[in-house]
């Protein structure tokens, strides 16, 4: 398929807002994407549903590369 003409995407430039609470390294960041984007991981608000940061699965020793994607 050819490349669509929409900079936006294309060009992979996404805004994310990291939230730390207050309660931070005990409690987990909140990610919201800002750039709007259909994806089955991010809700209608922004919200980034990743398991990482899920305070069920939140350890004050995760990092951000103990992810899926970073090992």
């Amino acid at each position: 398929l050819p490349r669509q003409k929409n900079p936006l995407y294309n060009a992979g430039a996404f805004r994310f807002e990291l939230t730390f609470p207050s309660g931070y390294p005990m409690a987990p960041p909140r990610a919201t994407l800002r750039t709007p984007i259909y994806h089955p991981g991010v809700d209608p608000q922004g919200g980034v549903c990743q398991p990482l940061t899920d305070p069920q699965h939140w350890s004050v020793t995760t990092r951000a590369i103990d992810g899926e994607c970073g090992g």
